[in-house]
């Protein structure tokens, strides 16, 4: 199972939440970093760009999470099917996680020197996060789904050559 193959079972209605979320999130971080940047020259950031980028990077991580969430109509055990998932989804999951890492680690080093930085900091990590974890959930989801309807696919054929066989005996 390809990201490729996988994308092509996602409803019209779920792939559209999914991209216009990630386009979202990366207008949030783009509008995020000048704000940023401005904080770090200067001493204080245009209120009007933080406030974008926390309504695009958190509104669009939330607008792929909850879409990913809802692909997978069976148990999801990240863990315990880790052999099974697809590669595409592995590589979100962790990447989604470093992402997370990287930015407590950025958010508390960054504390140290200016406590206010942090809070600026905090969504251009998270909605990124959401985004990524969104995506992983909705590929291993996907793929669990396919999954499950292959083995119960299996089942009902064993079954009916079982019963077949049973008619050839009597």
């Amino acid at each position: 199972m390809t990201l490729g193959s996988l994308w092509q079972l996602f409803a019209r209605e779920t792939k559209g939440w999914m991209v216009g979320g990630t386009v979202s999130v990366l207008a949030g971080v783009a509008v995020g970093l000048p704000a940023v940047t401005g904080f770090l020259a200067h001493g204080e950031s245009e209120l009007s760009l933080l406030l974008s980028s926390l309504a695009f990077s958190l509104g669009g991580g939330y607008a792929v999470l909850f879409p990913g969430i809802r692909v997978g109509h069976s148990t999801l055990r990240i863990l315990r099917d880790w052999k099974q998932h697809p590669l595409s989804g592995k590589v979100l999951w962790i990447l989604s996680h470093a992402v997370a890492v990287t930015g407590l680690v950025t958010c508390i080093l960054a504390g140290g020197g200016n406590p206010s930085l942090p809070g600026l900091l905090i969504w251009l990590f998270m909605g990124p996060y959401l985004a990524l974890t969104g995506w992983a959930t909705a590929v291993l989801g996907m793929a669990a789904n396919l999954r499950l309807a292959d083995s119960e696919a299996g089942q009902r054929d064993a079954a009916a050559r079982a019963a077949g066989a049973k008619a050839t005996d009597r």
